[in-house]
C-alpha cells in the first residue's frame, strides 16, 4: 500500500500541471485583452476625446460688448396691489433642445474665392447668417449681398473705412495681418457685422471653391431644379438649361459665380438653390449616417471653431429631427439696398455698392428672429 503512494501523487501532479497548461493560454489572452480596453480607455480620455472635442480650427474672437452701450438709468418700479394667488399666471416652461445643450446658435457661413488649400487670403463671395434654434428645430438664414458698403470697428484694420464687406474677410485674414489665428478672417467679419448690423454669431464655417468643388464630388453630386435657363458669356462657366439636371462639384461651383448680365441678387439666388439642394441630399436617411465619415474625410478643408464630437453628434441629431420646410433662406429685398457708387479707399477708387439704413437692420433682425 505504501509502495503505490508516491506513484498516485505523482500522477496527480501531472494532471495539475496538464490542467494549467490549459488553462494558463486563456488566462493569457484574457490579460491581453483587458490590456487592449485599458488602453483604449486611457488613449480615448487622454488624447482621443479631447482631440475630438477640441475646435477644428481657432476659436472665434469677437470684442466683447461694451458696457457703456447698456442704458444706465433704471425706470421707477410702479407699485400695484399684491395679486391674489389666483391671479398669478402659470410659469411657461422654456422648451429644451431637441439636440445639444444650446437652445440657438447663430452661425456665419462664409464662401472665400480661394482655390488654394489654404485660407490665408480670400475675398467672401458667400455670406450668410443662420440662426438655428434647436427647441423649435428650425432655421432661418439671411444673406448678406458682398457689395455692402461698411464700416469696421476702430482699430480692427489698418486700412481706412468704408470697405465692402465681403472684404471683412480678406482685410482680417492671416495673409493680410500675419496672424497665426487661422479664424482671425471669420472673426474680422463677425465683428464687421456686429458692428454694423448688431447680430453676433456664435460660430463660424469657411470654404473655398476647392472645399466646395470636392465635396460636391464626395457626396455624389446634388440635383439643382432651375426656374429659367442660365447663361454666362464667360467659357469657361457656360449655360445651364432650366429644369432638373445634376451638377458635379465644378459645375456647381460655376453656377454659384455666375452673375454677368444678372444682378448680385440672382447670384445670391443661385446660391440658396445650391444650399438647399445640399440639405435635402443629407436629409435622406442613408445619407445621414455618412456625415461623421465625411467630417472626418474634409475637417482639414473648411474652417471652423466647432469640434469634430459637435458637428458629428449634433449635427446628425439635428437631420433626423429637420423638415425641410422648417428651412428659410432669405434675401435682402430690393428696396432696401441703394444701388451707388462709393470712394473705397483699399480700392483705390470709386466702387459699385450697396447702402442701407435702419430699415435694412430691422429687417434682418425680423428675418432671423422669424417662425
Amino acid at each position: 500500500m505504501s509502495d503505490t503512494q508516491p506513484q498516485t501523487s505523482y500522477q496527480d501532479d501531472e494532471t495539475h500541471a496538464d490542467k494549467r497548461r490549459k488553462i494558463e493560454p486563456w488566462k493569457f489572452i484574457g490579460l491581453i485583452g483587458l490590456g487592449l480596453v485599458l488602453i483604449f480607455i486611457s488613449t480615448w480620455f487622454a488624447w482621443l476625446k479631447p482631440f475630438l472635442q477640441k475646435p477644428i480650427t481657432d476659436p472665434l474672437n469677437l470684442p466683447s460688448i461694451s458696457t457703456e452701450m447698456l442704458p444706465t438709468d433704471t425706470p421707477e418700479l410702479v407699485k400695484t396691489e399684491e395679486p391674489t394667488p389666483t391671479e398669478f399666471a402659470t410659469p411657461t416652461l422654456t422648451p429644451e433642445p431637441v439636440c445639444g445643450e444650446d437652445a440657438v446658435w447663430q452661425l456665419l457661413l462664409v464662401g472665400i474665392d480661394e482655390r488654394k488649400d489654404t485660407y490665408l487670403y480670400g475675398l467672401a463671395d458667400v455670406i450668410r447668417v443662420a440662426r438655428v434654434d434647436f427647441t423649435s428645430m428650425t432655421v432661418n438664414m439671411v444673406a448678406l449681398p458682398r457689395d455692402m458698403v461698411v464700416n469696421a470697428p476702430d482699430g480692427l484694420f489698418e486700412q481706412e473705412n468704408p470697405i465692402k464687406i465681403n472684404q471683412g474677410y480678406f482685410l482680417g485674414a492671416p495673409g493680410m495681418t500675419g496672424s497665426t489665428d487661422t479664424g482671425s478672417g471669420a472673426s474680422a467679419l463677425a465683428s464687421v457685422i456686429q458692428h454694423n448690423f448688431d447680430v453676433t454669431v456664435d460660430h463660424y464655417a469657411v470654404v473655398n471653391f476647392t472645399a466646395v468643388e470636392d465635396f460636391i464630388d464626395a457626396i455624389g453630386g446634388i440635383e439643382v431644379d432651375l426656374p429659367e435657363p442660365i447663361y454666362d458669356p464667360d467659357p469657361t462657366l457656360g449655360y445651364f438649361p432650366a429644369g432638373k439636371q445634376t451638377l458635379d462639384g465644378n459645375r456647381t461651383l460655376d453656377l454659384t459665380r455666375i452673375r454677368t448680365n444678372y444682378s448680385d441678387g440672382f447670384r445670391v439666388g443661385n446660391q440658396t438653390i445650391v444650399l438647399k439642394a445640399v440639405l435635402k441630399k443629407f436629409l435622406i436617411p442613408e445619407n445621414i449616417v455618412k456625415v461623421p465619415d465625411l467630417i472626418g474625410e474634409f475637417k482639414d478643408a473648411f474652417l471652423t471653431d466647432l469640434s469634430i464630437e459637435q458637428i458629428a453628434t449634433i449635427g446628425t441629431c439635428f437631420l433626423r429631427n429637420f423638415e425641410f420646410d422648417d428651412f428659410k433662406s432669405q434675401q435682402i429685398p430690393e428696396e432696401l439696398l441703394l444701388q451707388d457708387f462709393e470712394y473705397i479707399p483699399t480700392l483705390l477708387g470709386s466702387s459699385f455698392v450697396y447702402r442701407w439704413d435702419q430699415r435694412t437692420v430691422d429687417w434682418i433682425h425680423q428675418n432671423l428672429l422669424s417662425q
